[in-house]
């Protein structure tokens, strides 16, 4: 059973993520997942070259100093970061996930290149900022930035590492810490895989503290308690497991509530359920129309995709959709009106189009890119709305294998599946498959509606107002939207 603290995460960080006012900080333990070494692992031979033991330093900053300090240069501390850090490792789960948040600010204290490969694998575009002088270069549109605050392994003359790198912070990367105050103050920060030990994340907090003493901005941290298999002694393991209880209520002076996770194997699917949360604030309406078959049954399928995409306008919901003939088109201008009467000025936020690239002439369509599309609209997707689905052979309407093909896709991504049967189709069949099937419809886990409303929406003799009104009193329902 999820606890109270993840119920308020996945209700609460969703949101801020979905008002665009939500950030993340990947910390080592991110890194350390994908098969990376710890800190002190990293610095295990440089401690042997010094007689000591890293395992046995709280202070591994200092070691690197001394490692400096004895050497008289750098270079030896570089090279294991070169060696240990530089070449690419797997991406994991937590990785891809974290890269299709819809935020555009990463923090990190990693000197590895995970966060910026799991970006190139999606082909999403970002700014590495791993210098001060980068923090005055312009964004380029559209991208997220990646703040590296103790820089890359790209650039390893001027990495965080010892103790002069931490005591000189602020005088050679100094401008990073206001800009990560500003964040903090008003966005919502997502800690995963951070101890939140680091010295300048500290300050940061303490600066937080400060100014917001008695309603500090609301972050969340991703922790592991301890547990008894890691420790031989039984009252070590009770000693720290009271240690890390009195700490993670400490958090809560600077508004930091920490997530529990039995093993860090868990982020993964707890960061699965926040897209999902996240998508619950979108409608896909899914659907086609042959414009040279349109006749009456046309009419109804743009009147309906219509009037939903209107109320998707008016109810603060997003749209997403790939502009499927009449039915995508309708759906779009229902939406845009909707948003004009109020102004329309947050049109760039709340509408994501996937546009199906259409062949010219006698070529044929790229299937596999259409697959790829709709695979993005299902991830996507809170709430999938079937309307339509047809196309026309030798004069004869049959069922759009194209929409079939997203009611599967998006039924397997876990969207609440919405079909209006009333408008023939793929929607016909859709709800003739849903009806009486083993998909739940009801509680938390629904994800379709009754069989009785299932009929209502399939009723033939339904009006387009009563079809729309009854479509759009299950998406509030399933999208909690009033």
């Amino acid at each position: 059973m999820a606890s109270a603290a993840e119920k308020r995460f996945l209700s609460d960080y969703a949101s801020a993520l979905g008002d665009d006012q939500a950030a993340l900080f990947v910390g080592a333990g991110v890194s350390q997942a994908a098969g990376y070494p710890s800190w002190r692992d990293l610095l295990a031979d440089i401690g042997e070259e010094l007689s000591v033991r890293s395992k046995d330093i709280q202070d591994l900053a200092a070691l690197a100093q001394w490692s400096i300090q004895e050497s008289g240069s750098r270079n030896r501390v570089r090279d294991v970061i070169r060696r240990e850090i530089g070449p690419n490792r797997p991406l994991t789960a937590t990785n891809r996930i974290l890269a299709r948040l819809p935020t555009r600010s990463y923090w990190t204290t990693n000197y590895d290149k995970l966060i910026e490969r799991s970006f190139d694998e999606i082909s999403r575009p970002y700014d590495v900022i791993s210098s001060a002088a980068d923090l005055s270069t312009r964004a380029s549109p559209g991208a997220a930035r990646i703040f590296k605050m103790h820089g890359t392994v790209d650039q390893l003359a001027d990495v965080v590492i010892s103790t002069d790198d931490y005591e000189l912070f602020r005088k050679s990367r100094g401008p990073f810490l206001p800009l990560l105050q500003a964040q903090m103050t008003s966005m919502s920060m997502l800690f995963v895989g951070m101890s939140l030990t680091d010295p300048n994340v500290k300050h940061v907090l303490a600066l937080i503290r400060e100014s917001f003493s008695d309603n500090p901005p609301d972050h969340f941290a991703l922790v592991k308690p301890p547990r008894a298999s890691d420790f031989d002694d039984r009252a070590e393991f009770a000693s720290r497991l009271r240690q890390h209880e009195l700490w993670a209520r400490d958090l809560r002076r600077y508004g930091l509530t920490a997530v529990e996770l039995d093993d860090y194997a868990e982020i993964p699917n707890l960061l699965n359920a926040l897209e999902r949360q996240v998508a619950l604030q979108r409608v896909w309406i899914s659907g086609s129309w042959p414009v040279e078959n349109f006749g009456d049954d046309g009419s109804k399928a743009y009147a309906v995709a219509r009037g939903i995409g209107d109320a998707m306008g008016r109810s603060g919901l997003k749209l997403i959709h790939g502009l499927g003939l009449v039915v995508g088109s309708a759906a779009l201008t229902g939406f845009l009106e909707a948003l004009q009467d109020s102004g329309g000025w947050d049109l760039d936020r709340r509408l994501l189009t996937r546009p199906f690239p259409q062949p010219l002439g006698a070529d044929q369509p790229d299937r596999q890119k259409w697959t790829a599309l709709r695979k993005e609209l299902a991830r996507l997707a809170g709430v999938a709305v079937f309307i339509g689905g047809v196309k026309f052979s030798d004069g004869r309407a049959m069922v759009a294998e194209g929409v079939q093909e997203e009611y599967r896709l998006a039924k397997a991504a876990g969207a609440y599946l919405l079909p209006i049967g009333a408008t023939g189709g793929a929607a016909a069949k859709i709800a003739h498959e849903l009806i009486g099937s083993d998909i739940p419809s009801r509680g938390k886990a629904a994800q379709r509606p009754s069989n009785e409303e299932l009929k209502a929406l399939a009723d033939m003799d339904a009006s387009h107002s009563e079809l729309i009104e009854r479509a759009v009193t299950l998406i509030r329902r399933a999208t909690h939207a009033g």
